[in-house]
This record gives structure tokens, C-alpha cells and sequence, in this order.
């Protein structure tokens, strides 16, 4: 007996829903919201204006992988306000903060630790970001 395969609906098309169940990642739903909060937005405009560019910050704590966010991205705009526009996915480094000694900075990827003293007692106090930025839209000529 084949198992049966059930594809939850939560794309408005085939091809859509078949890539949720290849790629199923996180990326893609956060990609989903995204294309959703730049469309909402752009609907706001009478006449809409042309989306040239998408800007989202990311921490690198959030485990976003920027190659599958641009391929979602590509795949979520078609045959919205948003098709052919770009995806710039600007990444932020973690930073942290010694509580020990009072040191600030980046954080290095062999652990959370002090970068001066050594101290494992390091606060996160960037690294989580996940936000959309600025949307560039073409300007009108007539104004």
C-alpha cells in the first residue's frame, strides 16, 4: 500500500504548494509574511507604485538560510505587486556584552564567550533582528 500525501493548503497554487512540501523550511513561511506585510503596504497607494527593492534585516541568531529566503522570495512575488522586484537581505552579526568585565562585541562562532576575558557570563544584545526595513519604489516622473 503507497502512503497517501496530503498537502496542507496554505498557498493559493500548485506549484506554490509543492515547493512548502520540498522545501520544507522556515524561510519560506517567513518569506511568506513578508511578501504579505510589502504587498499590504504597497496597496496603501493610489495609483500602486513599481517595487525596485525589498530590504529585511536578519540576525544571524535567527538560522535563516539567505539563499532559500531569496529563492521563496522569487517564488512568492510572481504574479503579485512585488514580481520582479529584489530581495536584499541586509545580515546582522550577534554582539554580545561581557558581564564580567564589560566588553562589547562581536561574537565569535566558537561560542558565547567573553571575547577579552574569557568569561562565559556574555549577554546576546543583538543577533535576533528579523525585520523589514525600507521598501525602494520607483519614482514618479509626473511629480
Amino acid at each position: 500500500m503507497v502512503p497517501s500525501l496530503t498537502i496542507p493548503k496554505r498557498s493559493n497554487t500548485p506549484v506554490l504548494q509543492l515547493l512548502e512540501l520540498v522545501f520544507p523550511m522556515h524561510e519560506f513561511n517567513i518569506c511568506q509574511n513578508i511578501v504579505d506585510s510589502v504587498i499590504a503596504e504597497l496597496e496603501k497607494h493610489d495609483p500602486v507604485p513599481r517595487l525596485l527593492k525589498t530590504r529585511v534585516v536578519i540576525g544571524k541568531l535567527r538560522q535563516l538560510v539567505p539563499e532559500y529566503l531569496q529563492f521563496a522570495y522569487e517564488n512568492l512575488t510572481k504574479e503579485t505587486l512585488a514580481e520582479g522586484s529584489t530581495l536584499v537581505i541586509i545580515q546582522k552579526p550577534v554582539i554580545g556584552k561581557c558581564v564580567a568585565c564589560g566588553w562589547q562585541g562581536e561574537m565569535g562562532s566558537s561560542g558565547f564567550g567573553c571575547g577579552k576575558c574569557g568569561s562565559a557570563t556574555a549577554e546576546i544584545i543583538a543577533g535576533r533582528e528579523l525585520y523589514l526595513e525600507s521598501l525602494e519604489i520607483e519614482e514618479d516622473d509626473d511629480e
